[in-house]
């Protein structure tokens, strides 16, 4: 009977040890993503808020199966974070939220039902597929960004063109990034 308590300690802290170490890496992303963001995607600017998104990729392999309210919370602060560094006033916050409240039905509607709450992984999962899943990821946080960001109402062309060509910049970025790291089978 002590072998199996043993052995069952065992597993719990190797469980545990994994766990950890997929949470360092997306802390370490959580940190990073908005600072690069900063740093070095804000200085291909295009214009009037026309700057690639790039901290979304945060929100795109963030793992599916991670609890949905933890990951809410998780999405708020990391949006709360990009708005510090931007100084907007909760703009990102808004917009990573409403992505992440979203992103179960993206992922159902792309992958299907079949598909349920597996991690979206660079190297395993169809590229076209992956492409399409950003595709909707991009469309729901923009809409919500330029909709929220926009003075008033009367400046709704404006709305439209920044937030069409806002998506196809940022997901232009996004599409070459995951292409650059993902491994040949």
């Amino acid at each position: 009977m002590p072998f199996i308590i043993h052995r069952q300690k065992k597993l719990i802290t190797f469980k545990s040890q994994q766990m950890n170490s997929k949470s360092y890496a997306f802390i370490a992303y959580f940190l990073l993503l908005p600072g690069l963001q900063v740093l070095v995607f804000n200085q291909f600017d295009l214009g009037t808020q026309l700057v690639p998104h790039v901290y979304l990729l945060f929100l795109i392999f963030y793992p599916s199966n991670a609890e949905q309210t933890i990951f809410l919370v998780v999405a708020f602060f990391f949006g709360l974070y990009i708005d510090i560094l931007h100084s907007t006033m909760g703009l990102h916050a808004a917009a990573c939220l409403t992505a992440a409240f979203l992103r179960p039905t993206i992922t159902t509607s792309v992958f299907g039902k079949n598909h349920g709450y597996v991690s979206i992984r660079l190297n395993q999962t169809p590229f076209v597929a992956l492409s399409a899943y950003t595709l909707n990821l991009v469309l729901v946080h923009h809409l919500i960004y330029y909709v929220i960001g926009v003075s008033s109402w009367a400046q709704w062309l404006s709305i439209i063109k920044q937030f069409i060509f806002g998506s196809l910049y940022s997901l232009l970025f996004l599409i070459a990034i995951m292409f650059l790291f993902r491994t040949k089978k």
